[in-house]
């Protein structure tokens, strides 16, 4: 367990689940989440034993998304501020460690909880699962969510889904990567399946290429390149040094 009580962290053979437990809220991220989800994922990137990171949410769905509540009583500059520093903090955070980060996505996931689904290296969500972004529906500016949502589904599907605030099923969805389960399907035995993939493969190698991915998404071929080049050196000398080794 965590030491706050709206997040429960779960250890189990080199897996962490950490999982949203606000569901009389909807899982909604108000900055006490948010602050003990961005430091126990932080925490999880830096822990030799975890070979493998899962985010769920309990009750009826994955997130709902800020806490409109909590936001509603931001009322000067620096509050305002100190909110989206939380929150950018959050989104960053899957894609900053060096372990693999599975989402698990039942029943909905809205706003910045999707954003933050979006943000793991895997979502996994059931085909009936309620996907979106309704901020302009309250006149609000998903300014925070834009550049991931920019990242997965590309600038023309991302402006469709932003400005228009609808409300989709998993099975509806358009971004790539998503891994949408057939009806009736649970996410659960899904994640554990990709978690036992994941987990099986050396924790060095999974972490290379994570690292490579995220240098190379945004970076021109050249660079990307030269990076997977001087990786691809690296790695050879190090199975060779290996085998090496063996042999003595």
């Amino acid at each position: 367990m965590s030491g706050d009580d709206r997040l429960r962290i779960e250890d189990a053979d080199g897996i962490r689940r950490l999982v949203l437990d606000r569901p009389q809220a909807r899982n909604a991220l108000d900055g006490a989440l948010v602050a003990a989800l961005s430091e126990a994922i932080k925490a999880a990137g830096a822990d030799p034993a975890v070979r493998v990171v899962v985010l769920a949410g309990t009750g009826g769905g994955f997130s709902a998304g800020a806490d409109l509540k909590e936001t509603a009583r931001i009322t000067d500059a620096a509050e305002a501020a100190a909110h989206a520093r939380r929150m950018r903090r959050l989104l960053e955070m899957p894609g900053g460690i060096d372990k693999p980060v599975i989402a698990e996505v039942h029943g909905f996931a809205l706003g910045a909880g999707f954003a933050l689904a979006l943000a793991c290296d895997v979502v996994v969500c059931t085909a009936g699962a309620r996907l979106g972004f309704p901020e302009m529906r309250h006149a609000v500016v998903p300014a925070l969510v834009v550049p991931g949502v920019v990242r997965r589904a590309g600038p023309l599907v991302a402006f469709d889904l932003l400005v228009n605030g609808r409300i989709f099923t998993a099975a509806e969805a358009r971004i790539p990567g998503l891994v949408v389960l057939p009806p009736g399907v649970d996410a659960a035995p899904e994640v554990v399946r990709r978690v036992a993939e994941l987990a099986g493969h050396p924790a060095e190698l999974v972490a290379e290429v994570k690292r490579m991915v995220r240098t190379s998404d945004g970076a021109d071929l050249a660079h990307a390149m030269d990076t997977a080049e001087q990786v691809n050196v690296e790695n050879r000398l190090r199975r060779a040094r290996t085998t090496r080794q063996d042999g003595e």
